[in-house]
């Protein structure tokens, strides 16, 4: 049985008087150069992070980050995590000595090519600061012991076709509560 759904359509110039949920301003960072990390702790994924300053302190955040990232070393792994200021937010929960994050990889050990791959990450989130403060969203990045973790090209960088440069942004949307 198939469900009737109606759209609602909101006037250009905004939502109605006294609606709540409008986009209220948008900041976007884009990373085009590429970027390396090596350490075994959580470390600044340099440009990938964006300031916004909330009008108001009970305004949403919609962050949206999409990145590229590789991983230089076969059989090696590498984890990231999205954080507001200082504190990492949308990561899974804690477990032993497992690693912690948002989104992460593993590149495996193939018979061929595997240096060329790269992978697409998205984070999709909806903070609630509370706060009318300048704030920073930013990725964080870290991988496994004697490897070496690359935003925007492939672990290998191929000097061909398939090695790829690719682009990485982080936008922040202040929504009205």
């Amino acid at each position: 049985m198939s469900e009737l759904r109606t759209n609602r359509i909101v006037p250009r110039d905004g939502l109605p008087s006294g609606s709540s949920g409008g986009i209220i301003q948008i900041k976007q960072t884009v990373l085009t150069e590429y970027k390396t990390f090596s350490s075994t702790s959580y470390v600044d994924i340099d440009g990938l992070s964006v300031s916004i300053t909330p009008t108001r302190a009970d305004s949403k955040v919609m962050v949206m980050v999409n990145f590229n990232a590789a991983i230089g070393t076969a059989d090696r792994w590498y984890i990231f995590q999205l954080v507001r200021d200082s504190t990492a937010i949308c990561v899974g929960d804690a477990a032993s000595s497992r690693s912690v994050g948002s989104v992460g990889g593993v590149r495996q050990n193939t018979s061929g090519g595997d240096g060329n791959n790269i992978e697409h990450y998205s984070i999709n989130f909806l903070d609630s600061p509370s706060t009318t403060s300048s704030t920073t969203y930013k990725i964080q990045g870290k991988c496994q012991s004697g490897a070496t973790g690359v935003i925007n090209r492939s672990g290998s960088d191929g000097n061909a076709d398939y090695g790829l440069r690719l682009a990485s942004t982080i936008t922040a949307m202040e929504v009205s509560g």
